[in-house]
């Protein structure tokens, strides 16, 4: 299915991140400051951009197991941001935030992680992994209390 944007690779990198957060923890207990603060000072998944350049963030649920909103909501996005404001889909990148690709305080990493990233792709998106990245649950990983990387 296609979106009706054509992804073309940027020169200048993306312009909006979407970081698509685990439904049952923006629930439970997470408004998502911390992963919003790190894309601020570009840290944990959002080192790899420079501050130089100004971007813009946005935060969605996954809507819940097994995230099958993701493509609705992304095909949704497109063709808003297509329309009111003639941006491509190649200055769209989606983070899959740290909540639903590594085990923490939170939970395990999300069983379904291959079925979004496929949704992503479906999209015509590119898809990364991380937000940001607890020093705290990392020490656990490294003592082996946390699965994953």
């Amino acid at each position: 299915m296609s979106s009706g944007v054509t992804p073309v690779a940027s020169p200048e990198g993306p312009e909006l991140l979407v970081v698509v957060q685990c439904h049952s923890v923006t629930q439970a207990v997470c408004p998502g400051f911390l992963c919003e603060h790190a894309f601020q000072l570009r840290e944990g998944g959002f080192a790899i951009y420079p501050k130089e350049k100004p971007r813009r963030y946005l935060a969605i649920s996954c809507g819940g197991c097994p995230g099958r909103s993701v493509l609705r909501k992304l095909k949704n996005l497109l063709r808003n941001l297509a329309k009111r404001e003639k941006l491509e889909a190649s200055a769209v990148v989606v983070h899959l935030s740290t909540c639903i690709t590594r085990e923490s305080h939170h939970g395990p990493r999300c069983p379904h992680i291959g079925y979004i990233q496929r949704q992503v792709a479906e999209a015509g998106l590119p898809c990364r992994e991380d937000s940001r990245v607890s020093t705290l649950s990392e020490a656990k990983r490294r003592e082996g209390r946390y699965q994953g990387t």
